[in-house]
């Protein structure tokens, strides 16, 4: 999966001002079609079949014309459509611009990580294996209430040291099961891969659109959890929620074709994630959260897509300026709890997004397995 298309914002704003000036020439053409059967519709003296009250009334039906088809009425409007899509064309055109800024700049990351890469710097070595071990799960999660709210999924990605995944499966109500995969954030800081996966290597390859180990860890341990339950099936939905990194990571998965083909992604829950980039397809609900004061979610200089699948809500800066401390996962587990508790219609597409995950929260806990992914080598001393 490559993020190789940036210019949707700009195809999306040319594409609506195409509509518009198309809706523009009909309401034109239908007016002239009006003013023809008007016309028609007048006293035709030459025959002299036109009444004394047809001449008196034909004044007044002209000047309804005029209402109705003027500048008034259907021309009037016609200009104002092509005003709107003037105004559309020259905002797709600013998208081109900063969509061409933008696809330059991750060309010039990609460039950049591949020189420094031969060096064995933020690059996977060839010999690279991604090495999946289940461990003890921790999450302290109440197996009859389950995972409250988008707060729950939030929260549940607190504790994830060490390369650490998590997977919950939760009764579906029907029988059947659904999953919610955690993925945590960057852990390690060091330009050299190390065991951990879920590094400065795996944030720069997964925001370039690169395979990273750290995905495959996460595809792996998903496969795994739902391999030891009974009740899984190929129709079971999956949540894939993930805090900074591990956002990417989860709307990456979610955007991968062939991580689609084997599970069924329904949801995407993310924070503090630069994710605008990555192609989720419209078939999966995405919510993103982002505090107006944390600088990460910026980082791919981009806003997110604005769609019926894919809702953003952004909380206001504390201050004036960017503030890397409100980055941390547990500052946004305490900004989604307000907002769960927010009354309905207060964040537009919230509601809709949390009724539509409803399959996964509050649902009774089957299982909570964690894994801990790391990366291996195959011939570490070539």
């Amino acid at each position: 999966m490559a993020v190789t298309r940036v210019a949707v914002r700009s195809e999306a704003l040319a594409g609506t001002a195409a509509r518009v000036s198309g809706v523009a020439d009909d309401v034109r053409d239908e007016a002239a079609r009006l003013a023809v059967l008007l016309a028609r519709a007048g006293p035709v003296r030459s025959r002299g079949d036109a009444s004394p009250a047809s001449l008196a009334a034909w004044p007044r039906a002209q000047l309804s014309t005029v209402a109705v088809i003027g500048p008034a009425g259907a021309w009037g409007a016609a200009w104002a459509l092509d005003a709107l899509a003037a105004q559309l064309w020259v905002a797709a055109r600013c998208y081109v611009e900063v969509e061409a800024a933008v696809t330059a700049l991750l060309r010039g990351v990609r460039a950049g990580t591949d020189l420094v890469g031969r060096g064995g710097l933020l690059t996977e070595h060839p010999g690279a294996v991604v090495v999946v071990t289940a461990v003890e799960p921790t999450l302290p999660v109440d197996p009859q209430r389950g995972l409250l709210g988008a707060a729950g999924l939030v929260g549940a990605g607190r504790g994830l040291d060490g390369g650490r995944v998590r997977v919950v499966e939760v009764s579906a109500g029907d029988g059947g099961s659904a999953w919610v995969v955690v993925v945590p954030g960057t852990q390690e800081w060091s330009p050299r891969p190390a065991a951990n996966p879920f590094d400065l290597t795996t944030d720069l390859r997964a925001m370039t659109g690169d395979q990273t180990l750290a995905a495959a860890g996460v595809a792996a341990a998903l496969a795994r959890a739902r391999a030891s339950s009974r009740r899984s099936t190929a129709s079971d939905p999956v949540l894939l929620v993930g805090h900074s990194q591990g956002g990417i990571l989860a709307a990456g998965l979610a955007a991968d074709p062939g991580f689609r083909q084997d599970h069924r992604v329904t949801h995407v829950l993310t924070t503090g994630s630069p994710v605008a980039l990555l192609p989720v397809p419209s078939g999966v609900r995405v919510l993103s959260i982002e505090h107006g004061d944390d600088p990460v979610p910026r980082l791919d200089l981009t806003p997110n897509p604005a769609s019926g699948s894919w809702v953003t809500v952004r909380s206001p800066a504390r201050g004036t300026g960017l503030d890397v401390g409100s980055h941390r996962i547990d500052g946004y587990t305490r900004t989604v709890g307000v907002l769960d508790a927010a009354p309905r219609g207060t964040f537009a597409g919230l509601d809709a997004w949390r009724a539509s995950a409803g399959g996964f929260l509050g649902r009774p806990v089957r299982s909570v397995s964690e894994f801990r992914i790391e990366r291996g080598w195959q011939n570490p001393g070539s």
